[in-house]
C-alpha cells in the first residue's frame, strides 16, 4: 500500500501539502502537513511529508539495514566550483597572463570575476569555494608595489588577443573616461574630488581613460588624478597608445568632452584621425543659419560644412522636443515673478529683480531639435562617419561590465600603488569578461551563472579516509 504526496490549492490561495493512500479506488488523507505560499516553503513541507512517510509507512524497505550501513560509511563534506576555476584559469592562460604574474594575482582575478568583492573577501571565497589559501598580509605587501612594466606587458597580451580573435589592426579605437570613487572622505595628491559620474562629488576619486576596439574589447587604459578634466586625459592616452605600438595611422572616436581646438590641432600634428561629437549649441550664428536653411528635416538626412557633419533623426527629434517642453513648462512657472533669488532653469533669465522667458534661447533650441553633430578630418561618406561614432555605445557597455558586473568601485585602497594594482587587476578581469561575452554571445552574468551551476560534490569514506568527488552535469557548454 503506497503512501503518496499531493499539493492542493486552498481558499486562501496557499498550497496545502498532504499525505494520502488509495483505498478501494478512493483517496484517503492520512496526514495534513501544512500550507505555504513560496516555493521554498512548499519544498520544505514536501520534505516533511517524505520524512513522515519514512516513519509511518508500514511497507518498510527490505534493504534498510544494508542501506543505512552503506551511507554511514560516507560523509558529505560540501561542494566546490572547481569547474568554474578550471575554466577561468584556462582563459587566464589563453591571455598569457600567467607569464607575467604569480598564482596570487591569477586567483584574485578568477575570484573577482566569479564573485566581485573586496580583496579580503576574495581570499575568503577562494578558501571556501576552492580550498585555496593565501595570506592577507602577503597580499597587501604585494599590492603595495606597482610595476609599470607589468601594466605594459598585460596590455600587450590583451592587444595580441584582440588581433588574433577580433581582427584588431589599430586603425580604429573608441575612447571615453569614467570616475572611480573611494569609500573615504580623506583626500591626497592622487585621490581628490572632481566631477563624478557616480554622483559622489564629495568623495575622493580617480579618473580612468579607457580605449576599446570597435567591438568593445578593451586594449588600453590610463589613470589620472580625480580632478583631471575629461578633455585633458584624451591626448596623453592616445599619444601613449600610439607610441607604445608604433602606430602610423589611427582613427579615434570620442564624445564632445574631448573636443577642443588644442586637442584637434595636436591630433592632426601626430597624424591621428578623429570623429568627435560636436557641441552644436556653441556654433556661431552664421553656421547655425546655414544648417537651419540647408538641412532638410527628413530621417537620417545629413549636411556637411567643412569638417562638421550634422545629422537629423526623427526619433531624436521626438526625444529632444519632449525634453524641451518639459524644461519650458518649468520656466513658465517663474515668468514675470519678481524675486532676488536666482533659480537656474534653461529657458529662464533674470534681470536681478524679475524672471522672464529667454525667447532667444528657445528659438535657437528649436533649430537643433533632432540634430547631432560630428567633427572629423576623414574624407568618408557622412553615413560611415555617423556609423563609426555610434559604436561609442560599446565603450559604455565595457564601463557597465567594469562598474556593475565586476564592481570596480567603490575602491577601498588608499595608497597610490595599491590603487594602480587594483585597477590593473580589474582591467584583466574586464578583458577576460568581454572576451568571454564576445565568444559566447552571452553576458558575463549569464556566463558566471552557468559556471557556478556546475559543482563538484565532495564525499569522505570514513572507513578508508578516501575522498571522492563527483561533478554535476555541464548543461551550458561555454567557449574559451
Amino acid at each position: 500500500m503506497d503512501y503518496k504526496i499531493r499539493t492542493v490549492t486552498t481558499r486562501s490561495k496557499k498550497s496545502a501539502v498532504q499525505v494520502y493512500k488509495i483505498v478501494n479506488r478512493k483517496r484517503q488523507i492520512l496526514k495534513h502537513i501544512g500550507s505555504g505560499k513560496t516555493t521554498k516553503e512548499i519544498s520544505a513541507l514536501k520534505q516533511q511529508a517524505e520524512n513522515w512517510i519514512n516513519l509511518n509507512n508500514p511497507q518498510k524497505n527490505l534493504f534498510k539495514d544494508e542501506t543505512d550501513v552503506y551511507f554511514k560509511s560516507y560523509k558529505y563534506l560540501g561542494f566546490t566550483y572547481k569547474y568554474a576555476y578550471e575554466f577561468l584559469e584556462q582563459t587566464f592562460q589563453k591571455f598569457n597572463f600567467h607569464l607575467h604574474t604569480n598564482t596570487l594575482i591569477k586567483d584574485l582575478v578568477i575570484a573577482h570575476i566569479l564573485e566581485p568583492s573586496s580583496k579580503r573577501q576574495n581570499l575568503l571565497n577562494l578558501e571556501q569555494y576552492f580550498g585555496i589559501k593565501h595570506n592577507l598580509s602577503l597580499l597587501y605587501r604585494h599590492l603595495s608595489k606597482f610595476d609599470e612594466k607589468l601594466k605594459v606587458a598585460i596590455e600587450q597580451e590583451v592587444v595580441e588577443i584582440a588581433k588574433e580573435h577580433f581582427n584588431f589592426d589599430f586603425s580604429f579605437v573608441l575612447y571615453d573616461v569614467t570616475t572611480l570613487y573611494f569609500e573615504s572622505f580623506k583626500n591626497d595628491e592622487f585621490r581628490v574630488p572632481g566631477f563624478s559620474k557616480d554622483n559622489k562629488h564629495n568623495q575622493p576619486q580617480v579618473v580612468i581613460g579607457l580605449m576599446v576596439a570597435k567591438d568593445g574589447f578593451p586594449v588600453h587604459y590610463e589613470i589620472f588624478k580625480g580632478n583631471t578634466f575629461e578633455g585633458k586625459t584624451f591626448l596623453p592616452s592616445i599619444l601613449k597608445f600610439k607610441e607604445q605600438y608604433d602606430i602610423t595611422s589611427i582613427t579615434v572616436v570620442a564624445d564632445s568632452a574631448m573636443l577642443s581646438v588644442q586637442n584637434l590641432d595636436e591630433l592632426i600634428k601626430h597624424n591621428i584621425n578623429y570623429i568627435i561629437a560636436a557641441r552644436l549649441g556653441s556654433l556661431n550664428q552664421q553656421l547655425t543659419a546655414q544648417i537651419d536653411q540647408h538641412l532638410e528635416r527628413k530621417d537620417l538626412n545629413t549636411i556637411r560644412i567643412d569638417d562638421l557633419i550634422v545629422e537629423y533623426r526623427q526619433a531624436r527629434y521626438k526625444k529632444d522636443l519632449k525634453e524641451m517642453e518639459k524644461q519650458l513648462e518649468k520656466a513658465k512657472k517663474y515668468d514675470g515673478v519678481k524675486t532676488t533669488k536666482i533659480t537656474k532653469l534653461k529657458f529662464l533669465q533674470n534681470d536681478a529683480t524679475t524672471y522672464s522667458l529667454n525667447h532667444k534661447l528657445l528659438e535657437r533650441t528649436k533649430i537643433f531639435l533632432g540634430l547631432k553633430g560630428y567633427i572629423t578630418n576623414l574624407n568618408l561618406p557622412d553615413k560611415d562617419i555617423v556609423d563609426y561614432y555610434h559604436n561609442l555605445f560599446k565603450i559604455e557597455a565595457a564601463f557597465r561590465i567594469a562598474k556593475s558586473d565586476l564592481e570596480i568601485r567603490p575602491i577601498y585602497h588608499y595608497k597610490e600603488n595599491t590603487i594602480k594594482n587594483h585597477v590593473l587587476i580589474c582591467f584583466m578581469c574586464l578583458a577576460m569578461s568581454v572576451y568571454l561575452e564576445l565568444k559566447n554571445q552571452k553576458s558575463i552574468k549569464v556566463i558566471v551563472k552557468a559556471l557556478k551551476a556546475v559543482t563538484d560534490g565532495i564525499i569522505l569514506n570514513t572507513k578508508t579516509g578516501q575522498i571522492l568527488q563527483d561533478r554535476s552535469e555541464i548543461k551550458t557548454p561555454l567557449l574559451h
